[in-house]
C-alpha cells in the first residue's frame, strides 16, 4: 500500500510515522484491495486533527477526527474506517 503522510504546522516524529504505517497496514486484513492512503495531520492550537483517505478497488473511505493527541486521534480514525469497510462488505 502506498502511504502519503502530510503534516501541517509541525514536523512528525519517526515514531508517529511508524505508528501510522503499522495501523494502516493492519487495515489490509479488512480490505486487501486498499491501494493507497493519504494522511493529513494538522495541529490547530490544542486540537490535533487527522484526515484519512483510503482508496480501494471500488470505493474510497474517508474520515476526519479531532482529539488532543495524534495517536489517540489516529486510532479513532482507524476505527471509523473499519466501520465503513464492514458496512461496505455487507452490501
Amino acid at each position: 500500500m502506498n502511504i502519503d503522510i502530510t503534516a501541517r504546522n509541525f514536523t512528525p516524529s519517526l515514531d508517529l510515522k511508524e505508528f501510522i504505517h503499522g495501523k494502516l497496514n493492519g487495515l489490509l486484513r479488512y480490505d486487501s484491495d486498499i491501494s493507497s492512503s493519504k494522511v493529513v495531520l494538522l495541529k490547530e492550537g490544542r486540537a490535533e486533527k487527522v484526515e484519512l483517505v483510503l482508496k480501494s478497488k471500488h470505493i474510497n473511505y474517508i474520515t476526519k477526527c479531532y482529539s488532543s493527541v495524534f495517536e489517540k486521534t489516529f486510532i479513532i480514525a482507524i476505527n471509523k474506517i473499519k466501520v465503513q469497510i464492514e458496512k461496505h462488505n455487507r452490501i
